[in-house]
């Protein structure tokens, strides 16, 4: 079941990405930029099943989603605040699509409200199904991104 979750993570999140931002992942090696910020966003669900979707992305990565979930031109900036929310949002219709294609459209679950926390360092990802099999890394639009579901006991 665990390799199946992760299978389904990478498919929501890039399903998410193309559906609602026009955004695709890519390939490539992953190699962490230097200088970037980093966010964590995290929500949880409970219901039949408990536990929490977690989402590392970088500051770039955030704008980028966005600008084009605003619909701005290309160049126009966007806040903090813009780019946090947008996130947010973005965690809450992934986590909304994991719990029903994980656990089916029988049981409902409660999302959390997502939370966002800049981090002061570049986090530690990673890609290992053996360490971790519910995890997906993916580069999206050459920017670098994990998605972590953690399971509640």
């Amino acid at each position: 079941m665990q390799v199946q979750k992760t299978s389904i993570l990478t498919t929501v999140l890039s399903e998410v990405l193309a559906d609602l931002a026009f955004m695709f992942t890519d390939d490539g090696e992953f190699d962490p930029p230097v200088g970037e910020r980093w966010l964590d966003t995290s929500i949880s669900y409970q219901g039949s099943e408990s536990g929490s979707l977690r989402l590392t992305c970088t500051n770039t990565f955030a704008a980028h989603l966005t600008a084009n979930l605003l619909g701005m031109e290309s160049g126009e900036e966007t806040t903090e605040q813009e780019s946090h929310d947008a996130v947010k949002e973005f965690m809450n219709i992934v986590c909304g699509q994991y719990v029903t294609a994980a656990f089916g459209t029988e049981d409902v679950f409660n999302l959390s409200i997502p939370e966002v926390l800049e981090l002061p360092d570049t986090p530690e990802l990673e890609d290992s199904e053996e360490e971790s099999p519910d995890v997906a890394l993916l580069s999206v639009e050459g920017q670098w991104m994990q998605l972590l579901h953690i399971q509640s006991a």
